[in-house]
């Protein structure tokens, strides 16, 4: 399914039974991508989203022809060393933290150990799929048994287990690294298990700690939910299920999730992550997140009688999900390549020196 490309001024969604037929931007020149309903424009933009999906999908663990030491070559016999993994040392990194005081001196060493950990896999089963009780059941009954010969020494117990604190077992933790999932052979139908289940829809592989903060809006099916800086779209899939998730098959919900984000190449990674979805109850915008239009709504012709004319009336979100840029040291245990790049500059002042 193409996503429909729209002027702001002229959305509208005939087949929904929204409370609020149409939005509108108070801003010209604005565009607004609508997801479902059919009607796409043949299939220049999947291929677009596509590109875009696999150029951001950066290999960490390649060191790039620019990268300086990378030319250590041995001169003197003109030996090829190579490929060699990454220092994961920063000086900057260690002064920046511990002028910090967010870390105790006593507790400097086992952070440095945890942080140079590779990142285990993580992943939530789609509570609105009507294939969720299945996918539970294979993952408890088969893949926590099959798997338990794989669990390191030192490790883990279980080689994947549910997160206890995400409701109905529906999160789960891997043992394995991402790495481990593609290289490991006797992993093999685990992974393939889990492509072929996030490509449809069943499951989104997604980092445990960013599943946290959409359980904390306490989502409705009825709310008009904003994701303000919502690319790459793990988060906004989350919201999305929640508003499906009570709904009978082949109806849809009165709400709705308006997902944001600044970058246009990052708008297209999240509709190629959310049209998995394949929901009409969403709509993704390209804006600064400071300077966010308000919206208007259109009342429907039946709450206030067919013979007036609807007023239109400002949008008010229910719920606003706003997970702003930051550091992102925390991807240092994924992503070993940020070691040698990171520097202390402060993204959050950057974005209020823009607002301001």
């Amino acid at each position: 399914m193409n996503p429909v490309m729209v002027p702001s001024k002229t959305r509208r969604t005939p087949h929904t039974e929204w409370n609020s037929e149409a939005l509108f931007s108070e801003t010209k020149h604005q565009t607004v991508t609508e997801m479902g309903g059919g009607g796409g424009r043949g299939r220049g933009g999947s291929r677009t989203q596509r590109r875009h999906f696999r150029q951001n999908r950066e290999n960490v663990w390649k060191r790039s022809k620019s990268d300086p030491s990378s030319e250590n070559n041995n001169e003197n016999n003109g030996e090829n060393r190579g490929w060699e993994p990454f220092a994961t040392q920063n000086p900057a990194f260690d002064e920046y933290y511990k002028e910090q005081g967010i870390v105790s001196p006593e507790e400097w060493d086992a952070f440095n150990e945890v942080l140079r950990r590779p990142l285990p896999a993580a992943f939530r089963i789609n509570s609105s799929s009507q294939f969720c009780s299945d996918i539970r059941r294979q993952l408890e009954n088969d893949f926590m048994i099959s798997l338990q010969s794989e669990v390191s020494e030192g490790g883990e117990s279980q080689p994947i287990r549910p997160l206890p604190w995400y409701p109905e077992n529906l999160a789960w933790h891997s043992n394995f690294s991402r790495m481990q999932l593609r290289k490991n052979q006797t992993l093999e139908r685990f992974h393939e298990f889990l492509k072929l289940e996030n490509e449809i829809g069943n499951i989104t592989r997604q980092e445990a700690v960013s599943m946290v903060p959409p359980l904390f809006l306490d989502v409705r099916p009825d709310h008009f939910v904003l994701d303000m800086c919502a690319a790459p779209g793990s988060k906004t899939f989350q919201l999305l299920e929640v508003i499906h998730r009570s709904m009978k098959p082949g109806s849809l919900p009165d709400g709705l999730v308006v997902a944001n984000d600044l970058d246009v190449q990052r708008c297209n990674l999240l509709i190629h992550q959310t049209k998995r979805m394949c929901t009409a109850n969403l709509i993704v915008t390209n804006h600064e997140a400071q300077h966010f239009p308000g919206c208007r709504a259109k009342s429907s012709a039946s709450e206030i009688g067919a013979e007036m004319e609807p007023p239109i009336s400002h949008l008010i979100f229910d719920r606003v999900l706003c997970d702003v840029p930051c550091s992102g040291d925390g991807t240092l245990r994924k992503a070993p390549d940020i070691w040698r790049k990171w520097c202390n500059f402060n993204f959050s002042v950057a974005i209020l020196l823009l607002a301001g």
